[in-house]
């Protein structure tokens, strides 16, 4: 009885582990499965102000941009939200332009995107159109393309990350030089 008992356990022990692997296998040959596997290291947070729902619908934006251009390639990323009223006090904080919509510190691999990128601020959105030359729409492209340059070459130079962007928005393969 107490062998069979022991066998039991260690049947049951042995088939849970095979299952704990099996479920932490990703086929390299499916790609959607690879890439749901890279979105498991991929964070998404929305800074103090949103609501729930609001934080939702505008990651929803984002991160369906951010598939467009593969980022998930970046592996343990983070990715933040942060309400416009916030937004020069933070890019003064990091020593970075208040009049840019996105930044990125890569040696925490987290990139930043003002509110007003995918929500009608009004204000603060006729202050970008005006600044940037550009509709939200391209702007949003723009901001992001740009930052995963930064990322994806690990490039702190802005120039070189505006032709990654550029690169990436023309559906080329970025060539990190």
């Amino acid at each position: 009885m107490q062998s069979s008992f022991r066998f039991s356990v260690s049947t049951l022990v042995l088939t849970c582990a095979l299952q704990l692997a099996a479920s932490q296998t990703v086929s390299l040959t499916n790609p959607a499965k690879a890439e749901a596997a890279q979105h498991a290291q991929q964070h998404f947070v929305c800074n103090t102000g949103y609501s729930a729902q609001q934080c939702h619908e505008q990651m929803s934006l984002l991160r369906s941009l951010l598939d467009q251009y593969r980022a998930g390639r970046l592996g343990d990323w983070t990715w933040v939200l942060v309400k416009s009223n916030d937004w020069k006090g933070l890019q003064r904080q990091h020593r970075m332009d208040p009049d840019s919509p996105a930044f990125t510190v890569l040696d925490r691999r987290e990139t930043f995107f003002e509110e007003a990128l995918l929500n009608p601020v009004t204000v603060r959105r006729v202050e970008l159109v005006r600044q940037w030359s550009l509709g939200m729409d391209d702007l949003l492209k723009l901001a992001v393309t740009h930052e995963l340059g930064h990322g994806f070459c690990s490039e702190k130079n802005e120039r070189k990350a505006d032709a990654y962007g550029e690169e990436l928005r023309k559906g080329i393969t970025v060539s990190c030089k």
